[in-house]
């Protein structure tokens, strides 16, 4: 029955015709490369922000690694075709026939979204509705490009906001600290070393 539904679903929010042309362009743009934005989010933040940004950057890479690797575990355990593969959509992405869920890129965005929620950067504390907004318009997008169907990108949100709280425990407390700390050293030498090379 669910299954029926998500098939249902993804057929209301499916292209009329066939895409062609900067449309397809434009939604290829955000469906491939808009991940993007959230690593150099996490740069920003580490570099412009104090000590309590770059926990919440360290914190969020974490979220983000563990998200995509459950995502990874799950996806393993319960395959799901795509909706190219069930002649649902043409393959506008040139994707893969593997499983759609959950979607890798929105589990990418959306444990981002959440690990800035949970432990939110003192430079701006609602930083995390940016990577929020882009999970859901980058699952619009797989789900119009038929890679995705919409469970897919629901499955996402659920998966990264289950690695979020995984890394609010203690444990997850005691690696975010020691990784901020271990970068810091790590940048702080980076750091050293490129204005000694500017002197020369």
């Amino acid at each position: 029955m669910l299954d029926n539904f998500n098939r249902a679903l993804y057929v209301f929010l499916a292209p009329r015709s066939e895409l062609s042309g900067v449309s397809l362009a434009l939604v290829v743009l955000l469906a491939e490369w808009a991940i993007l934005l959230g690593p150099l989010l996490l740069v920003l933040l580490w570099v412009m922000g104090k000590e309590e940004d770059r926990r919440a950057s360290v914190n969020a890479s974490l979220t983000i690694l563990l998200g995509v690797a459950l995502a990874a575990g799950v996806s393993s355990l319960m395959w799901h075709p795509r909706p190219f593969v069930d002649g649902f959509a043409p393959n506008y992405l040139f994707h893969a026939a593997d499983s759609s869920f959950p979607s890798d890129h929105a589990t990418f965005l959306f444990s981002l979204g959440f690990a800035l929620l949970v432990r939110q950067p003192a430079i701006f504390k609602y930083m995390w509705t940016f990577p929020m907004s882009l999970a859901l318009g980058v699952g619009w997008a797989r789900v119009y490009l038929g890679v995705h169907f919409p469970f897919d990108i629901a499955g996402a949100a659920v998966v990264a906001s289950v690695a979020a709280r995984i890394v609010t425990t203690s444990l997850g407390t005691r690696l975010v600290e020691y990784f901020t700390k271990f970068c810091e050293k790590i940048y702080a030498f980076v750091l050293a070393r490129l204005r000694q090379l500017s002197r020369v």
